[in-house]
């Protein structure tokens, strides 16, 4: 990942969003989701190698590949969903913003739900 080529996109983008949010407001925050694209496009490619380093570890450590798979995705649902929360605040719409955060927290425990149950089948087990 090439770090100064994202902040160098993020950084103009701010600026020019700033300059268009004075002269039509609602071609600043177009500037803002289009660079938040580019730069989280950016920041999951070269999250490959990592994602290749976890699948190999969970192999060698004998963790089950599922829980990887759904800590993985509670991940992606909280970056997605930070994303989407400052960009509504970012247009001035905090009550939308706290509402998509809402939702991210429950689709997290949704997505959760497997490990809960596998918690749950460990306690019996050790209780009974």
């Amino acid at each position: 990942m090439n770090i100064f080529a994202i902040v160098g996109v993020g950084v103009t983008a701010a600026a020019a969003s700033a300059m268009l949010r004075r002269l039509h407001g609602e071609f600043g925050l177009f500037v803002s989701l289009a660079a938040s694209a580019v730069i989280l496009g950016a920041v999951i490619v070269s999250l490959d190698p990592l994602l290749e380093l976890l699948g190999e570890l969970a192999e060698e450590t004998g963790t089950q590949s599922q829980y990887i798979g759904i800590l993985m995705k509670a991940l992606a649902v909280c970056v997605i969903t930070r994303l989407a929360s400052e960009c509504c605040r970012d247009s001035g719409e905090s009550a939308i913003a706290a509402k998509i955060e809402l939702a991210g927290k429950a689709a997290v425990l949704l997505v959760a739900v497997p490990l809960f149950r596998a918690i749950l089948g460990i306690v019996r087990g050790l209780i009974v």
